[in-house]
């Protein structure tokens, strides 16, 4: 198996971000940009979201070739709490990818940020993530009723959990 390698995002991913994410079959993931501009714009805040504490945004690469996003999302009122997510080019899927980068990404939360919990929120029909969080031996707590925005709807989320 290939390896999983994250690294922080840069405006240069902007294009390839934008073909990634505007694939019409990324049903679950409502990141859409209009312009390969404004995903300019995104990666352009994500320096300032990590001094902030608010946002730790990275680069998939397989193999060495750049097939997705992910990140954590620190929770504003309980530092202590992270949300994990991401995003993997259509053609890569179901080969672990995601999985792997659950793992780095865990690896990060714990060990690198401190913190004690970790969370993913995945939608009920999206099987894939479903599947990456309980084989990342995370724990599934809940349904959480309209708790998701998604393309302009709230959606329901399984709450799946970790703890240090």
């Amino acid at each position: 198996m290939k390896k999983v390698k994250l690294r922080y995002q840069k405006i240069s991913d902007a294009k390839r971000f934008f073909e990634i994410l505007n694939n019409p079959n990324y049903i679950y993931f409502s990141a859409k940009p209009k312009t390969i501009e404004e995903e300019r714009k995104f990666l352009r805040a994500n320096l300032q979201k990590r001094k902030n504490n608010l946002e730790y945004n990275y680069t998939i690469l397989y193999g060495g070739q750049m097939v997705g996003g992910a990140g954590i999302k620190i929770n504003q009122s309980r530092n202590y709490i992270g949300e994990i997510g991401y995003f993997v080019d259509e053609d890569f899927w179901g080969k672990g990818i995601a999985t792997q980068v659950v793992k780095l990404l865990e690896k990060i939360c714990f060990d690198e940020l401190n913190l004690k919990r970790i969370e993913i929120l995945p939608m009920p029909a999206n099987k894939g993530s479903v599947r990456v969080a309980i084989k990342n031996n995370y724990k599934k707590e809940g349904l959480m009723k309209k708790v998701l925005k998604h393309l302009g709807k709230f959606e329901d989320a399984y709450l799946f959990a970790k703890v240090k």
